[in-house]
């Protein structure tokens, strides 16, 4: 999407901000009930058909890990200017592969993939120094109202929520910029 977003719009700035969509998430991550599964099981099947007809892999896993240790991580990698590549990196991982990306050697794969050092991303982000910064982003976007992922705000004005194909998203910056 982010690189649809540039080709179409050389302007635009896009940042990706930490969202913990289930705060509460136990450490280890949680399994999905037989129930979710099956109340998910028709959205899985159009979310496939989307990410097929756009080239993307997609993995669903019956386990959700906690994503927190991978924002705080996706911190470090901003500060070292590869946060898009880490963040690419760590998608991929989670819904193209289905790995746990709470796992540090899930991250460190991401951050040699991102060009980062692992042993200091790991090192860094262990140490809890982007524990806060994540929580402040992350009841920010609460306080915007975001409870789902994902969500894209468009010049805080236009809210998209869950994968959309790419034509909502012309149409809303088209509409914002008034660009037709």
């Amino acid at each position: 999407m982010a690189d649809w977003i540039r080709q179409s719009y050389p302007d635009a700035e896009i940042q990706w901000r930490p969202f913990l969509l289930r705060p509460d998430m136990p450490p280890e991550g949680m399994e999905l009930s037989r129930e979710y599964k099956d109340d998910m099981a028709d959205a899985r099947r159009r979310l496939a058909r989307a990410a097929a007809d756009v080239g993307l892999p997609i993995a669903f896993s019956d386990h959700v890990p906690n994503s927190r240790r991978a924002l705080e991580a996706t911190e470090y990698a901003k500060q070292q200017g590869e946060g898009e590549e880490f963040h690419r990196a760590v998608f991929a991982a989670r819904y193209g592969e289905g790995s746990d990306i709470s796992e540090w050697e899930v991250l460190r794969q991401a951050a040699v993939k991102a060009s980062l050092d692992p042993d200091d991303m790991e090192r860094q982000t262990g140490s809890g120094r982007f524990r806060e910064d994540v929580e402040v982003k992350a009841g920010e976007a609460r306080e915007m109202g975001i409870h789902a992922i994902p969500t894209f705000v468009i010049n805080d004005r236009c809210r998209i929520v869950g994968f959309q194909p790419f034509e909502v998203f012309r149409r809303a910056i088209e509409e914002i910029t008034g660009q037709e």
